[in-house]
C-alpha cells in the first residue's frame, strides 16, 4: 500500500472511531457548548466535517494563496446521527481525494504549503481531537488510537517542540498534548499551538 492510499485510509480509521465513541451520545443534548471551545456540540461536529472538506477541496484544487471561497452549512432538522454521518462521509471524500493525487500535489494551509499526506494528517488531527473534545462534553473518556496519533505526530508535530518524556504506547496522549488540550506530566497545557504542515 502506498503513503497516499495509508494516509487516506488514516482518516477513514479516524471518522469510523469518531462515530464508535459519540453513537451512544446520539440522543443527548448537542446544544449544549463543547468544553474549553466557544462552540456547541452540533457547531463542533460541523467544524469536523468542514475541516475534511476544505482539504479535499485544496488538494483537488490545488489553490497555493488561501481556503476555496466554499462553506457548508447544515440543513435545518439534521439530527446528531447526521452530525456523525456527514462526517464519516466528509473523511471519505478525503479519503478518495488523497488516494487519487500525485505526492507532487501542493496546496495553501495557514500553517504552511503541504502536500496530500500532510492534509490527511491534518484531517486525522481535527477529528481524533474533536472526538475527545465532544466526547469530553458527553462525560466520555476518548484518546486518540495510537496508530492515527504515531501518523499525525509523525507528519505534522515532529522538530515543532520538544516532547514530553511518554511510554511509546501513549501517543495519543501525546497528540492531546501537541494540540493543546491536556497537560503531560510536567509540561503544561500548550497555549497558541499550531503543527508545521509543509513537506519534509
Amino acid at each position: 500500500m502506498n503513503s497516499l492510499e495509508t494516509s487516506g485510509n488514516h482518516v477513514i480509521s479516524a471518522v469510523d472511531e469518531l462515530v464508535r465513541v459519540l453513537s451512544p451520545s446520539s440522543e443527548l443534548d448537542w446544544n449544549l457548548p463543547t468544553p474549553s471551545l466557544d462552540w456547541t456540540q452540533a457547531q463542533t461536529a460541523m467544524h469536523t466535517m468542514r475541516a475534511c472538506l476544505e482539504y479535499s477541496y485544496q488538494v483537488v484544487g490545488k489553490n497555493m494563496e488561501t481556503y476555496q471561497p466554499i462553506l457548508f452549512e447544515k440543513k435545518e432538522g439534521a439530527t446528531p446521527a447526521d452530525f456523525l454521518s456527514m462526517i464519516a462521509t466528509a473523511g471519505r471524500v478525503l479519503q478518495r481525494v488523497v488516494k487519487m493525487s500525485s505526492l507532487n500535489d501542493r496546496a495553501w494551509h495557514s500553517y504552511g504549503i503541504s502536500d496530500p499526506v500532510g492534509f490527511a494528517a491534518m484531517g486525522v488531527v481535527e477529528v481524533t481531537v474533536h472526538t475527545f473534545d465532544l466526547a469530553k462534553g458527553f462525560g466520555v473518556d476518548f484518546v486518540p488510537p495510537k496508530e492515527l496519533a504515531d501518523f499525525a505526530i509523525e507528519r505534522l508535530f515532529r522538530d515543532t517542540v520538544k516532547f514530553p518524556s511518554v511510554p511509546e504506547s501513549d501517543s495519543g496522549s501525546l497528540l492531546l498534548w501537541c494540540a493543546g488540550r491536556i497537560e503531560l506530566g510536567n509540561s503544561p497545557q500548550r497555549k497558541g499551538w499550531k503543527w508545521d504542515g509543509c513537506v519534509r
